[in-house]
């Protein structure tokens, strides 16, 4: 339940599909990071393209590959999910693109841990292959104050699921110091239940750390934008978008 909770919760960003698409245009081998309930690779299954996606929360990769059941059998065929740790994998086969949509990023949780999963997709790249990755846009943070927290008195969204109607409520808490974002998603069933909660927790990146890491990794940057139309990035951009070439 947790997981379908939370994939109904995040759908992601408007365009972001359509970026991917593009970017992933006339390619044969794709693999994506923090793949989670298959949203991604449901849009970009093809026949004649290959498709990994790595997940380490059990439950949304279970749900993926319920997710991934319902595509016609030619592309069913053409994707897999496995259970494996964007930090620390190695697969035998190299990729046109490794993709990190949806701020997957911010879930590592230290430098060193970001740095660990840039190597690692270095490794996963064929010569010359494209990294690409999308996270909210952190620079207001590095200018906030040191410690919020706020509730919310309305929800954040209602959906349904299990045949009962879920006021979605968030509580965050950022601390400066130490880039952390903390948020907490409660679950209000409006029908007989009990409450859940989904807590996450993120370690957000300024953009010249992002580009730092991906340097040291093995990386040239390629494209940063604001948006997903190709917005020049810039400091109150809502979102970071990053293309980075293996070299």
């Amino acid at each position: 339940m947790i997981a379908e909770l939370y994939a109904l919760t995040h759908r992601g960003n408007p365009g972001d599909v359509a970026f991917y698409g593009k970017v992933c245009r006339g390619t044969k081998r794709v693999l994506e990071l923090g793949s989670g309930s298959g949203r991604l690779l449901v849009a970009l299954a093809a026949a004649k393209r290959r498709l990994v996606g790595l997940e380490l929360d059990v439950g949304l990769l279970a749900l993926a590959k319920r997710n991934l059941r319902a595509l016609p059998p030619a592309k069913r065929k053409s994707v897999r999910v496995l259970h494996a740790d964007m930090r620390d994998f190695e697969l035998p086969q190299r990729f046109e693109r490794v993709l990190l949509p949806y701020n997957a990023l911010y879930c590592l949780l230290s430098k060193r841990a970001a740095l660990a999963c840039f190597r690692a997709a270095r490794r996963a790249l064929a010569p010359g292959g494209l990294l690409a990755l999308d996270v909210w846009n952190a620079e207001p943070f590095a200018v906030g104050p040191a410690q919020l927290g706020a509730d919310d008195s309305a929800p954040i969204v209602s959906l349904r699921y299990a045949g009962r109607t879920w006021d979605v409520f968030e509580r965050s808490r950022v601390r400066r110091a130490a880039q952390r974002l903390d948020v907490s998603y409660t679950y209000v069933p409006r029908e007989r239940g009990s409450a859940l909660e989904i807590p996450i927790a993120q370690r957000y990146f300024l953009s010249s750390e992002i580009s730092d890491l991906l340097v040291r990794a093995g990386f040239a940057i390629e494209a940063r934008y604001g948006d997903f139309s190709g917005r020049r990035f810039s400091a109150g951009s809502a979102q970071l978008i990053v293309l980075a070439r293996a070299i």
